[in-house]
């Protein structure tokens, strides 16, 4: 995958195969490339003047960045989520997850935090029942309680051999969980390919992390 914008290049010719029913974690720094790879891959961008997947693929997209119509109910737009992907809506599959979730699903959105909305939307990715789920930072702004249930239903949702795959900038979280590691780069990736390797990585990241600031001379 390559994709440029003007005379700047975001990603620089990525090639590599994931395995379905897993956990694939993508860190990154900001500007690294982390959200135009998602988007790509959840066919917001092109590449080579096509997107990577149909409209017929079952993948959900949960952005960085949200944004909802704020005299909706939480209720009303999942509802419509789930609707307008010509799937069924199940009422008490819902109140079974917002047991996890704890959202004013009756109240408008005009009320709803930013960890709030996020936790909405994920709910509306699962309750499509999607084979890929595609997460770009999908911890920011969700209390510890709700980064523990939604951790728990990522390691769920891979047990039923189904594929998640998600970005973020917080490393230890993220190795907690994840199957696989790509580490996002100035547009470049360096992938690890399992759980053996995540130490190592770790270390790693925390010299680089203090010789910049050796190097720096701060204090």
């Amino acid at each position: 995958m390559r994709q440029e914008y003007g005379r700047r290049t975001l990603l620089h010719d990525l090639r590599q195969d994931y395995a379905a029913g897993r956990i694939h974690g993508f860190l990154g720094e900001n500007g690294a490339g982390k959200t135009t790879l998602f988007r790509c891959m959840a066919g917001r961008l092109s590449f080579e003047g096509e997107p990577m997947f149909s409209p017929e693929t079952r993948v959900g997209f949960l952005p960085a960045e949200l944004y909802m119509y704020p005299m909706i109910t939480g209720r009303e737009f999942l509802r419509f989520y789930v609707t307008a992907r010509g799937l069924p809506y199940d009422a008490a599959r819902l109140e079974r997850l917002n047991a996890a979730f704890e959202l004013p699903l009756d109240e408008y959105a005009e009320v709803y935090s930013t960890g709030m909305l996020k936790k909405l939307y994920l709910m509306g990715l699962l309750l499509q029942d999607n084979a890929v789920l595609l997460l770009d930072e999908p911890f920011n702004g969700l209390d510890f309680r709700s980064s523990a249930s939604v951790t728990a239903l990522l390691t769920e949702y891979r047990r039923r051999g189904q594929t998640v795959f998600v970005a973020s900038h917080d490393l230890d979280h993220l190795l907690s969980y994840a199957d696989t590691l790509s580490w996002l780069r100035c547009g470049t990736m360096t992938y690890y390919p399992d759980r053996s390797v995540f130490e190592d990585v770790r270390q790693a990241i925390r010299r680089e992390a203090a010789e910049r600031v050796q190097g720096a001379d701060l204090l």
